[in-house]
């Protein structure tokens, strides 16, 4: 089913050039993917939860590579083939975002520690990099709900159990409002630093 999906949505894609489409059949062929290697290893065996997760964050690699040959094909987005990156974008960052956060913990409470916590934040702040890198803010809205999880639990361990939840809504809301406001400059502060070959092939900064 996954595969006539896929097919299907390149043909309507190739009749009607939406974006979107082409999201819809890597969706359909990432889940094809994913549901033969569980039937491979037995959908009952012990291990096939951190298998999935380890597949779904490599299929999410592959298709963050996909959205990234077609941004790279268009550095000034000015086609249809930067929006079929944007859909892409959206699809790949939670499929890597769910997969890293889960593996470190931060949906099983019980053992969700100090460490792990600043696991997370280290990890949001490296998506943070790529995201200005690449000029899209999907990774940065899909690990949003775990890096809200990490910093209550920080302030949960420094005693501000109370306020931990109004504080962590502060610092999120204060850390990505000077984000949204000085994006371009940042941006062009990381693009800058990047190695001549790499951004060449990136965006263009303003």
């Amino acid at each position: 089913a996954g595969l006539i999906t896929a097919a299907a949505a390149w043909l309507h894609w190739k009749r009607f050039m939406v974006p979107i489409t082409i999201a819809a059949g890597t969706a359909a062929l990432a889940a094809t993917v994913v549901a033969l290697i569980v039937a491979a290893i037995g959908p009952n065996s012990d291990s096939v939860g951190d298998v999935v997760l380890g597949i779904v964050f490599l299929v999410g690699l592959v298709v963050f590579a996909f959205a990234m040959r077609w941004d790279m094909s268009d550095p000034t987005r000015g086609t249809r083939r930067s929006d079929v990156a944007f859909w892409l974008h959206l699809l790949a960052a939670p499929m890597i975002a769910h997969p890293v956060f889960s593996l470190i913990g931060v949906t099983d409470g019980s053992s969700f520690g100090l460490g792990a916590a600043l696991a997370v934040l280290a990890i949001y702040v490296a998506f943070g990099l790529v995201a200005l890198a690449v000029d899209r803010r999907a990774l940065l809205v899909s690990a949003l709900a775990y890096v809200l999880i990490a910093l209550t639990m920080l302030f949960d361990r420094f005693g501000a159990v109370e306020l931990s939840f109004a504080l962590t809504a502060l610092v999120i809301g204060s850390a990505l409002l000077t984000l949204s406001a000085m994006w371009t400059p940042i941006r062009r502060a990381v693009v800058t630093a990047m190695p001549a070959t790499m951004t060449a092939r990136l965006p263009a900064t303003a």
